[in-house]
């Protein structure tokens, strides 16, 4: 039988987290695994994380399985990848948001993700590489970063996507703009923008269809830029914006392309603006962005 690594970063030691991979070990157990082949992995840290990861990867563990939301998948997918892509991923989602998972179909619930990985197909999914680490899912720049910065793991736990609502207000009365050079290897666009946001699948913020164009295995990554924002104009078109229309909001441009380098027009070290990939805080600019194609294998129904 098929070996399994199982990856739990555990908030706590309630009775919660050991009856969640109770219920974890024998779901495998149930579906004909030996529990000897099961074993979980509690990485100290996001390095650690990846290191473990990639160790499992290099000894063809055949399942390695993160549980959790966009940006621990991303430590493990980077570490799986890192380590000659010996093994398979399977998700079990637990995260606030977890795009990658929506995007791939992976249910929300324990027994149904577990059917997946066990029961499903294998599928190629590209990953990007985002200087000397990856992305799985989406990065941001500007507005949406800014948001974002001062909410805790502990807020998005408890309040989800409500959680980003707090500082909202305070980050668009600011209005702060980013002079920013773009580069896709084919053409250069100097650009003034409010926010950058770079997608890999057509979930974001757990909206479906965000990017409808967008394909898990497409080669390309999906571009946004928005020359100004309102508020109120922001809300009037969200449900558009929901749905990955927008033609009503000629503020907003898109482009896709397989590679891109991000640079800053104007040079001031304190104002460099810092990128958060998959939800976790990341690079200062410049940085630089190639699509993998097909890169990983991921367990999807």
């Amino acid at each position: 039988m098929a070996s399994v690594h199982v990856f739990f970063n555990p908030i706590s030691g309630k009775n919660k987290d050991k009856e969640l991979l109770e219920q974890i070990k024998n779901s495998f157990m149930e579906k004909g695994f030996d529990e000897g082949e099961i074993s979980f992995v509690f990485p100290i840290s996001p390095k650690d994380a990846f290191q473990q990861a990639k160790k499992a990867s290099q000894n063809k563990v055949e399942y390695v399985i993160p549980i959790g939301g966009d940006g621990t998948i991303n430590k493990i997918i980077a570490g799986v990848y890192e380590g000659g892509n010996q093994s398979k991923i399977g998700l079990i989602p637990s995260g606030t948001v977890n795009n990658f998972a929506k995007a791939l179909a992976i249910p929300l619930t324990v027994e149904a993700a577990i059917d997946v990985i066990v029961q499903g197909r294998d599928q190629k999914v590209d990953i990007c590489k985002v200087n000397d680490h990856y992305m799985i899912s989406s990065l941001t720049l500007g507005l949406l970063a800014d948001i974002a910065t001062n909410v805790t793991p502990q807020a998005k736990r408890k309040f989800g996507p409500l959680a980003f609502a707090k500082d909202s207000f305070r980050i668009l009365r600011r209005n702060r703009s980013y002079y920013l050079r773009l580069d896709d290897g084919k053409k250069i666009f100097p650009i003034k923008t409010k926010f950058l946001l770079i997608t890999m699948t057509n979930m974001i913020g757990g909206f479906p269809s965000f990017s409808p164009s967008a394909l898990i295995n497409d080669g390309l990554i999906q571009i946004y830029t928005m020359k100004k924002v309102s508020f109120f104009k922001f809300l009037f078109h969200i449900n558009d914006f929901r749905k990955g229309d927008f033609s009503k909001a000629h503020e907003i441009t898109h482009f896709s392309t397989s590679q891109l380098t991000i640079e800053p027009l104007k040079i001031r070290t304190l104002m460099l603006p810092r990128t958060r990939v998959d939800g976790d805080k990341d690079d200062f600019v410049p940085v630089s962005l190639e699509v993998l194609h097909e890169a990983i294998t991921v367990r999807v129904p």
